[in-house]
C-alpha cells in the first residue's frame, strides 16, 4: 500500500464517493451471486441520491465511516440499531454495509474500518453486533470468520425481483 489509510466519519459530500464504492464493489463481488436483473437498476447516480439520504439521517445511534488513501474514499461501512426481529435494538448494532474498492482489497483496510465500526458502535451502547452477508460470498465469510464473527443463522433474503438469495447472519458477542 502506497499511502496512508484514514478512517473517519462520512459527510453528506461523501456521498458520490461512497456511491462509486458502492458500485464498483457490487459489480466485483455479486456478480453471479445473485440474479443479474438485481444489476439492471444499479447505477451510481441512484445509489449517490441513496447514499446522500443515508447521510443526511440524525440518529445519533447510526454511524457511517470512511477510509480514504491519498484523500479518495477506498472503502465504507455503516451501522445502525439491529433490524432482526429477535435482536434487542438497544443493546445490538447491525454492520448494514462493509465496502473496500476492488482495487484496494486484501491490504488491511477492511479489518482497520471493521474496527473502527466496531468501536464506534461500543461507544453508542451497542454490546453485540450482527451483518448478513450471502451465503455463496465465501471470500466475505473467510474475512469475517477472521475478525472472529460467528455465524449465527440463515436466512432468504428478497431481492428486488422477488427472488430469494440465502444469506448467513453473523454475530459478533462482544464489542
Amino acid at each position: 500500500m502506497d499511502s496512508e489509510i484514514a478512517i473517519r466519519d462520512a459527510a453528506i459530500e461523501d456521498a458520490p464517493a461512497i456511491a462509486r464504492v458502492n458500485y464498483l464493489t457490487w459489480l466485483h463481488t455479486y456478480r453471479g451471486l445473485i440474479p443479474d436483473l438485481e444489476f439492471d437498476s444499479l447505477n451510481v447516480e441512484a445509489l449517490t441520491d441513496k447514499w446522500k439520504q443515508n447521510l443526511s439521517m440524525t440518529n445519533p445511534r447510526i454511524g457511517t465511516f470512511v477510509a480514504t488513501s491519498s484523500g479518495s474514499i477506498v472503502a465504507y461501512s455503516r451501522f445502525y440499531p439491529s433490524v432482526d426481529p429477535d435482536d434487542d435494538r438497544n443493546r445490538v448494532a447491525t454492520i448494514g454495509s462493509m465496502y473496500v474498492d476492488p482495487e484496494f482489497q486484501r491490504e488491511g483496510i477492511g479489518h482497520k474500518l471493521m474496527s473502527a465500526v466496531l468501536d464506534a458502535a461500543k461507544n453508542h451502547g451497542f454490546t453485540e453486533a450482527t451483518l448478513h452477508v450471502l451465503a455463496a460470498n465465501t471470500r466475505a465469510r473467510e474475512f469475517y470468520e477472521g475478525l472472529g464473527w460467528e455465524r449465527d443463522s440463515d436466512a432468504d433474503i428478497e431481492g428486488s425481483n422477488v427472488e430469494t438469495v440465502p444469506k448467513v447472519r453473523y454475530r459478533k458477542h462482544r464489542l
